[in-house]
């Protein structure tokens, strides 16, 4: 997905981030904003935290990877989790890559 936008963040661990999707869309690529702490119906896909049991980086601690990831179903049954590729050149050019797991939003 090609980032439109992004937040400053300060690097709090606790804050969370989904994508907002914008609608424009070319094949399997999608437009988005990343939000962070944003309120659900803002959100058409929620980042999936590494708590959930997914290995985003050795340690663990990253929420944005630089490999793809393995994204095992946070909710078997109940919604789709998926890897997803966010693209920054937009808001950077020659800024890497990130690898991310996606949870389709349901709810508020």
């Amino acid at each position: 997905m090609r980032l439109l936008a992004e937040p400053t963040t300060g690097g709090d661990p606790s804050s969370s981030f989904c994508i907002a999707w914008t609608g424009s869309r070319s094949g399997i690529t999608r437009d988005g904003v990343l939000l962070m702490n944003a309120a659900g119906y803002e959100c058409g896909a929620d980042i999936v935290p590494p708590e959930n049991g997914l290995a985003f980086d050795p340690n663990g601690a990253e929420l944005f990877a630089n490999t793809p990831q393995d994204c095992a179903p946070t909710y078997p049954g109940t919604r789709q989790t998926y890897p997803a590729v966010l693209d920054y050149s937009r808001l950077s050019p020659g800024s890497p890559a990130m690898f991310v797991c996606l949870t389709e939003h349901v709810g508020a």
